[in-house]
Formats: structure tokens, sequence, C-alpha cells
């Protein structure tokens, strides 16, 4: 194990290949445009379809992170992510209005609202209530901001600025939002490097209703230095739950029980299997929410190794473990890769999405499918005949009942 100071010059280190890795992509020969696809099971098959409209941004290896979910009466699809201009853009599904046909439209959010660009290495994160849309990320100037859709038009607001805590570093940056009820007050989780401290630590913009503040989570849990990547989380009520390795790979559990934060390391207490840790471009990827109707909490990240790993529990305390990849002799995941699940309704079945590394299926889309007895594999970009997956780039999806949507980027 490294000491709490070589973990910090470790770090330091990783900051700066990173950023010179992002140079260096910035002069590169530019590849082929690369698109945000749409991955849809309609309740009988599988189909691919290229969503179009401004490229993604391509500056490998850095994050290029995407966020989709839907909102409500309307059952409306929204998807963003960060195009080739550096703006977020959104990409909605409308109604044509005379043949009942559907068409995705492009909207330039931040061009619409004046908002700063966003960061080329920041995730996305983002939910709806009702029809009100919300959408967060970390801009050059090492703030985060959310994007608002308050039913008639978008606005941007720079939070960071508005708690008072401009200056921090949010390299190798992670975003996870989510709200919390019945309050109906805001949260949004981030990785944040304070210079002066020289200490990477998990913080909370946190919205009150009336005004934004910010905490130090790892300052006031005493929890070790987290590292950057997909971090996932949800709350039940009021209660908050947050995923997130540490720089040795070791995955963590943040959680707020309505009274006081508490930081649980779940490789130690239950002798799960580390992510990837601290390495040269490392982003580990988590994924996790709770089953509807229910507060079983299910967590699913990569290991080390490669292997989809799943974690259970209903009472936050007692958890059942088992390697996905092992049980269903699936192909491994590119620990560098974002994974995305979440439950079907109302028949309560699990899916895991994830890009696969064997040799034989390179980046092809694959799914880890819980029937409610057994798990089996289905390789989705061979059964679409679909381009392969981009790596480094951000997947996201949801459902509608047992309908299923994955979007993920392809050349």
């Amino acid at each position: 194990m490294f000491s709490n100071n070589s973990g910090k010059v470790m770090r330091a280190s990783l900051q700066a290949l990173i950023y010179l890795f992002g140079i260096i992509s910035l002069f590169a020969i530019p590849a082929s445009a690369q698109h945000v696809h749409q991955l849809l099971y309609n309740n009988y098959n599988w189909s691919d379809q290229n969503l179009a409209g401004e490229p993604v941004l391509d500056v490998d290896p850095l994050p290029i992170d995407n966020a989709a979910f839907t909102t409500t009466p309307n059952n409306q699809l929204h998807v963003y992510y960060i195009g080739s201009d550096n703006h977020i853009h959104q990409r909605t599904q409308s109604q044509m209005r005379f043949f009942g046909l559907s068409r995705w439209v492009d909207e330039d959010l931040t061009q619409e609202t004046g908002a700063e660009p966003a960061y080329a290495a920041t995730m996305l994160s983002g939910f709806s209530e009702g029809n009100y849309q919300y959408v967060f990320y970390g801009d050059d100037d090492n703030d985060i901001h959310m994007l608002f859709y308050d039913n008639s038009k978008w606005t941007q607001q720079d939070i960071s600025a508005a708690a008072g805590v401009t200056g921090l570093w949010i390299e190798d940056l992670a975003v996870t939002a989510f709200s919390t009820t019945p309050n109906n007050q805001i949260h949004v989780y981030y990785w944040a490097n304070d210079f002066q401290e020289q200490a990477a630590a998990v913080h909370q913009l946190f919205f009150n209703g009336t005004s934004w503040s910010d905490e130090d989570l790892t300052a006031e849990t005493g929890a070790f230095y987290p590292e950057g990547g997909w971090w996932a989380g949800f709350s039940i009520e009021n209660y908050q739950y947050l995923f997130y390795p540490d720089i040795y790979g070791y995955l963590h559990e943040l959680y707020y029980n309505n009274s006081n934060w508490t930081d649980v390391d779940l490789t130690v207490q239950i002798g799960a299997p580390p992510l990837g840790g601290y390495a040269p471009i490392i982003y580990d990827p988590i994924t996790a929410f709770v089953v509807p109707g229910t507060q079983t909490m299910e967590v699913f990240y990569t290991t080390a190794g490669g292997d989809i790993y799943q974690l259970s529990s209903s009472d936050n305390s007692s958890w059942s473990q088992q390697d996905l990849t092992t049980l269903t002799n699936s192909p491994s995941a590119n620990t560098y890769d974002a994974i995305k699940a979440f439950a079907t309704t109302p028949n309560t079945q699990l899916h895991v999405y994830y890009i696969s590394s064997a040799r034989q299926s390179q980046d092809h889309i694959n799914q880890l499918f819980f029937n409610g007895s057994s798990w089996s594999n289905e390789d989705l970009t061979a059964a679409t005949r679909a381009k392969n997956a981009v790596d480094y780039k951000g997947m996201s999806g949801f459902s509608l009942g047992n309908y299923q949507y994955v979007f993920y980027v392809a050349q």
C-alpha cells in the first residue's frame, strides 16, 4: 500500500499525464466523426440508431460523457453530451406534426443560455422532475454549472460560485446528481482537489430550496482520497447514497442517514474485489440504482480484471455479491469504459450494459440480463449489426416499462 503522501505525488503525476494526452490529442489528425447512438429494445427486438446532430468531442484518452433521462407525463426522451464545439448539446425526440412519426432534434444549450463551455474531461449528470430538467457539468474555470429547464426556457447557473467554492481543481471530474424527496432538494457530488490542502476530496453542492452551499464529505467523514471516474448515487426519500473508488481502487459508500454522513470501505468490509485503482488513464466505472417499488440497492462495477461485479443489499448493512462475468461466462469489460444498469417494470428484471474487451467482440455493447431467476449475456452490437462503440466515452440509459434505451458513442 502507498502512504498518503505518495498517493498525492502519484495523483499529481497522473493529472499531468492526462493533461499532456489531452494537449496531444487536440493537435492529432481528426478521426471520423463520432455520434451518440441509441440501442432500443421495443419489447420484441433490439435496434440501433445513429442520433446524428453535432459530433461528439473527441480528445482520447480523456473521457467524454453523456447523460439521458425521460420527462413525465409526456415520456419524452432527452440525451445530453459534449459536442465537438465543447458545448452541451441536447438531442430530444419529438413527434412530427402530421405523420405521427418521431425525429431527433438538436439543441445547443451552451449557446442558448450563454453558459461557459464544458471542460473536456467533465462527467455529465442530470435528472428530471416532471418536465423540469437539470443537467450538471464542469467548465474550464473549475466550477460546476447547472443547466435548468423550467418548462418554458433553459437557463444556466455557476453553482460553485453561488456556493462560494470557486478555485477547486476538478481534473478527473466525477459528477453525480439527484434530488431527494419529499423536500425536492438538489444534491450534486463531485471530485475536487484543493491546491492549498493538496488533497482530493468528495464534495457536495447542496440546494436547500433557497441557496447553494458546499460540503467537503471526505473531511467530514475522515474517508480516504477518492479517485475520479464514473461515480453513481441515488436517494431513498432523504437518505442519500454515493458509490465511488478511492485511489487504490477500493469501493466506498458515502451515505447520509437523515442526520449525518458516514463513509464505508465496502472492499474492506465485505471483501469485494477492487476496481482498477490508481494507474495512468484509469476511469473506474460504477453504476447503481434502487429496484423500483423496493428498497433493494443494486451496485455494479468493473473490477481490475475486467469482470462485471454485483453488490446487492436491502438494508445497507448486509451485502450479497457475485461475479456476473464468471457466472455467465461472458466476455470481459474494458476497465476504462462506462457501464450502465437499470431495472425494467413491472417485471423487476435487471439489466447491465458494458463494452467488451474480448478479442472476438472488441468494443461490442453487451447486456447482462437477469430474468428473475438467472443471469445471461447478449451481444447487442452483433444482434443489431451496429458499429463498434468508441472507448473512453460515456454510456447512459433508462427504461420505460420494459422498453430499454441505451446511449453510447460510435463512429
